[in-house]
């Protein structure tokens, strides 16, 4: 066994965990806008178009000479002709700026939940978040996967412990009603970003011990990451007396004070876990197409996240939208292109067998990434 090499289990809590983020606490504002079929729905039509594009990209990384981030594998098989350097410019610039604006969220809100808890000031806050996680990324993919897999084990028991106070603390009954299509395709939008885990499957791909276990690692990091925002939710939903756009702020203030420490430690584990696996993305991006060192790499890719934190003043909710548009619009537009060079000629076994061919289920998965920009912009 390859010490530095992650389980399959470890591979699910990586993009369990990178999925997580902020959408997650932003999901049972808009779910309380809707009713019980149309959570369901939008919750199940976004596991299932995640789990087909997460797989679908699972065959873009095996099936690629440069696969360590996306970055490279689409400079592979897209990037071509007289402007290929003008496009991996224009895709660099713009892959960086959305992964240091996901990095500097992680922190931002991060620090407010460690202030508020701990009375620290706001700036020890983001410094302090930003030196433990950097750490752990700097320990490398072994140390990471481990982290995550902790991390979302607590992760689980915090909602169990969320979902018991909730029974026992109801304020409201789910309604047994869909609500508007308006409601849930923004509700729809929201879960698919929390579920979104599109940068840590090179990374898993790359490194899980048994590669034939990484479908497997695939589905069960999404069910995993769906089971928690349900539960989530309607702990949310049945026990806040105001649900509000921050969940946790509404949650904590119906349940009491050890609540509040318990969506304290949800809310900044929900980040660290993001942290670590867009921040290794970030890494591999910057040593592959800038060709430096590691470690300057690192340096490149953390600090303008927690100068980014420290002095730009954005609101969460505008901030989860521009990000979410942009990587929806990234992944629509260039995933499905590159998977069908990757695997025009592939000889081998595909994660969805002949259905990896079929250009209907392609089309479908290409609009639901589509929609979810869509859903982005809508209030």
């Amino acid at each position: 066994m390859d010490s530095k090499k992650i389980s399959a289990w470890e591979a699910a809590m990586l993009i369990a965990g990178s999925g997580l983020g902020t959408g997650i606490l932003a999901i049972p504002y808009a779910a309380s806008r809707t009713g019980l079929f149309g959570i369901v729905f939008s919750v199940a039509a976004a596991f299932a178009a995640s789990v087909l594009m997460h797989l679908l990209v699972a065959d873009l990384v095996l099936n690629s000479k440069n696969s360590t981030q996306l970055m490279g594998i689409f400079k592979e098989h897209l990037f071509k002709g007289k402007n290929e350097r003008l496009f991996s410019s224009m895709f660099f610039a713009v892959l960086a700026v959305v992964l240091l604006f996901n990095l500097a969220i992680y922190i931002l809100v991060a620090a407010e939940v460690l202030t508020e808890s701990f009375g620290i000031a706001p700036s020890v806050s983001k410094i302090i978040f930003y030196s433990v996680s950097s750490l752990i990324v700097v320990a490398g993919i072994k140390i990471i996967g481990v982290s995550e897999k902790y991390s979302m084990i607590i992760i689980g028991g915090v909602v169990l412990f969320l979902t018991v106070k909730s029974v026992n603390h109801s304020v409201r009954n789910m309604e047994l009603t869909f609500g508007s299509y308006r409601g849930a395709l923004a509700l729809y939008g929201l879960v698919m970003f929390s579920f979104s885990a599109l940068f840590s499957i090179p990374q898993a791909a790359n490194n899980i011990e048994n590669k034939n276990k990484l479908k497997t690692a695939i589905i069960a990091g999404i069910a995993i990451n769906a089971a928690i925002t349900l539960f989530f939710t309607f702990s949310v939903i049945k026990a806040s007396d105001t649900v509000t756009q921050v969940a946790t702020i509404g949650l904590s203030s119906s349940l009491g004070n050890m609540t509040k420490v318990v969506c304290a430690l949800f809310v900044v584990l929900a980040m660290f876990t993001s942290y670590l696996s867009i921040a290794l993305a970030q890494i591999d991006i910057i040593c592959t197409e800038i060709k430096v060192k590691r470690n300057g790499a690192f340096m490149g890719a953390t600090v303008p996240s927690l100068l980014a934190a420290l002095f730009l003043p954005m609101s969460f909710i505008s901030m989860i939208q521009v990000v979410g548009g942009i990587v929806a619009v990234i992944t629509s537009l260039l995933v499905i292109p590159g998977y069908i060079k990757a695997t025009e000629h592939s000889r081998g076994n595909l994660m969805l067998g002949n259905l990896g061919k079929n250009k209907l289920l392609l089309s479908i998965v290409l609009v639901s990434y589509i929609l979810m920009a869509v859903s982005s912009f809508i209030n």
